[in-house]
Parts: structure tokens; C-alpha cells; sequence
């Protein structure tokens, strides 16, 4: 994985499998297709959210987009991608891609269907509920932890709240090779 002195400040996790299930394909908003193999030879932080949320998913990836800023700023080299996943599947791609690229135009988004979305959530362990609405306008409670995805499209690790790009800068740095 990395420098064997380094230990990472990320939650590890030794999974066998694949993030997401074999088969498991879906346009993104790059317009492309997204699946395992998209994940394959990039560092992934996923993080699931909604496009209406009023407070975490914003704060989350307003830090996700700092942390690439500083990056950039720094020229460090690594090949790291974000994708957002809806809980919300009343999402669709577009307003995902609007959502996304309003904190970073590097970030990648996808929306999927109830099926699937709960196969996924279950399969990885992320937490999600519809707990009110407002008109059209659905609220979730979810998982509010940024996986980890290796580029062998498998996960090594999460990032629990709070979320720290301090920390996550320096497993970047240090530990991802």
C-alpha cells in the first residue's frame, strides 16, 4: 500500500472484493461509463450524500475541494479522484453534475437507482434514511464517512467525521504510493 513506517490516520479495511458488485455500471457525469474499472489505478474517496442536503454534505465536500486546491497549489502528483454518490434517487445526473462541479469540476458523480443504491449501501455498509420532507424536497440521514477506494478498485479504508484534510493530506503525502 504505502511506506511501512506510516500509519494512516484513515480507518483501515481489508476488503477482498471489489467496491462495487461485478456488472455494476453506470453513467457518471463525465459522461462516461462508471464502474470497477473506472476505480482501477486512482485513489477514490467516495462519499454518499444528497443534493439537497442543508449542512453535512456540503461541509464535506467544500473540504474535499480544499484538500485537492492544496494539492494542485503544492504539485503533488497523485491520482486521486472524488466521487459523490445520491442517496437521494430522486437525483439525476444533471442535477448531480451541477452539485458536484459547483465545489470542484474535477469531481465525479453518478446517480443510481433504489435497487442498486440499496444492493451498494448494503454491500459497503453505508447507513442511509429518508427522515422528512418538505414539499418535493426529500432530507436523509446517512453515513457521513469518505471511503477509501485503492487502484486495484478495492477499500482499504474510511474517513470518519470529523473529517480532517489535515489528516487526509498527510495519508496522501505519506502513505499513499
Amino acid at each position: 500500500m504505502g511506506n511501512d513506517e506510516y500509519s494512516p490516520k484513515y480507518t483501515e479495511i481489508n476488503s477482498k472484493n471489489m467496491f462495487f458488485e461485478e456488472g455494476f455500471v453506470l453513467k457518471s457525469t463525465k459522461d462516461m461509463e462508471y464502474s470497477n474499472d473506472s476505480l482501477k489505478n486512482y485513489y477514490t474517496f467516495i462519499f454518499f450524500g444528497y443534493t439537497n442536503c442543508p449542512d453535512f454534505c456540503p461541509d464535506t465536500l467544500v473540504k474535499i475541494h480544499r484538500l485537492f486546491d492544496e494539492l494542485r497549489d503544492e504539485n503533488i502528483k497523485k491520482d486521486i479522484r472524488m466521487l459523490f454518490i445520491s442517496v437521494d434517487t430522486k437525483d439525476n445526473l444533471n442535477r448531480i453534475k451541477r452539485y458536484v462541479e459547483y465545489f470542484d469540476n474535477d469531481f465525479i458523480g453518478i446517480a443510481v437507482d433504489k435497487e442498486r443504491l440499496d444492493k451498494l449501501t448494503k454491500r459497503i455498509g453505508v447507513y442511509y434514511k429518508k427522515v422528512s420532507s418538505d414539499g418535493s424536497i426529500d432530507f436523509y440521514d446517512h453515513t457521513g464517512a469518505i471511503f477509501l477506494i485503492n487502484k486495484q478498485a478495492k477499500l482499504i479504508g474510511l474517513y470518519t467525521p470529523p473529517i480532517l484534510i489535515k489528516e487526509m493530506k498527510e495519508d496522501i503525502i505519506k502513505g499513499l504510493k
